[in-house]
């Protein structure tokens, strides 16, 4: 590993990589600010530390990977439902992310990165002040969306959470449209996920209620109609096993199709002790169906 100096981090960053990778997953294993221009950065370094000869389908990142300025002319009136939101507002705000990530993805940066990968995919969430995870409370007007940027034909296509945790569920403009996170791809149908949607197939989602049990359902019909080949998640952390294993076991059932999935969360959470994260090894082992190059970043504040 070699530290890297970048504006306000040094950054170390460990490759790990398998036999035959058909993706690279980032995962960062300390906080991190979501500032495009540091996610930029990080993309120049991983690029210049790729290893030769070596090429991928995919290259992913974690949910709230860059996160961009919530429109102050947008109100929780103009929202509407946020569970079934104004399609206009769904619209902007979309807008607003695709510029935030194409300031990280900038043409020079797209045209270096074509060179080892067909395809990436950026979290992109509005700013908020606490990682989306299951006990945090985020009440709060957000977003939380996910970019598949085809680097072929410069595309910026995307979908975003549509299976918010039960204490974001009156904040997260959900989106509603299910069909938004599959994509017809040349190696084959994609199933793309934010954090949250992955517990839809977990068996324990059978005994949601109400508005959950609908989506529950449509989604679950709708994937097995659909087809996936592969199944990209974006979880914004994972620090234990445990946490996803069940509904990537039960995913592999419901959807025979399934041949490669992968997951790319932060490996920290801000209120569980490091001694209480399962080995980051196991995590990256239990997160995956195929074979990858795992760039591990590791971030040291220059405050």
């Amino acid at each position: 590993m070699v530290m890297v100096e970048k504006g306000n981090f040094c950054w170390k960053i460990e490759v790990r990589e398998d036999s035959e990778p058909f993706l690279a997953r980032i995962i960062i294993a300390d906080d991190w600010d979501g500032r495009p221009e540091n996610a930029r950065r990080l993309f120049e370094e991983i690029f210049d530390k790729w290893p030769k000869g070596r090429r991928v389908k995919f290259i992913i990142t974690c949910g709230g990977f860059i996160q961009f300025d919530w429109p102050e002319f947008i109100s929780r009136k103009d929202i509407g439902d946020n569970k079934n939101p104004d399609g206009k507002v769904v619209g902007v705000l979309v807008r607003e992310a695709e510029k935030c990530a194409r300031s990280v993805l900038t043409e020079g940066l797209r045209s270096k990165l074509r060179e080892v990968t067909d395809y990436i995919t950026l979290g992109v969430d509005s700013y908020k002040e606490k990682i989306s995870m299951t006990k945090n409370y985020i009440g709060q007007p957000h977003i939380e969306l996910v970019f598949l940027v085809d680097l072929r034909s410069d595309e910026f296509y995307w979908t975003g959470k549509s299976y918010p945790t039960a204490n974001q569920q009156n904040g997260l403009v959900r989106i509603a449209d299910l069909r938004t996170h599959f994509f017809d791809l040349s190696i084959g149908k994609v199933m793309v996920l934010g954090c949250h949607d992955l517990t839809i197939f977990n068996p324990r989602s059978k005994n949601a209620k109400g508005w959950r049990k609908e989506v529950n359902e449509e989604f679950r019909k709708l994937a097995q109609e659909e087809k996936p080949k592969i199944v990209l998640q974006h979880p914004h952390t994972t620090v234990k096993v445990r946490t996803w294993l069940n509904a990537w076991s039960c995913l592999k059932k419901t959807l025979p199709s399934v041949e490669k999935y992968a997951g790319a969360g932060r490996y920290y959470e801000p209120h569980r002790r490091r001694s209480e994260y399962d080995d980051l090894d196991d995590v990256l082992m239990h997160t995956k169906c195929g074979d990858t190059i795992d760039f591990i970043v590791y971030l040291r504040n220059r405050k």
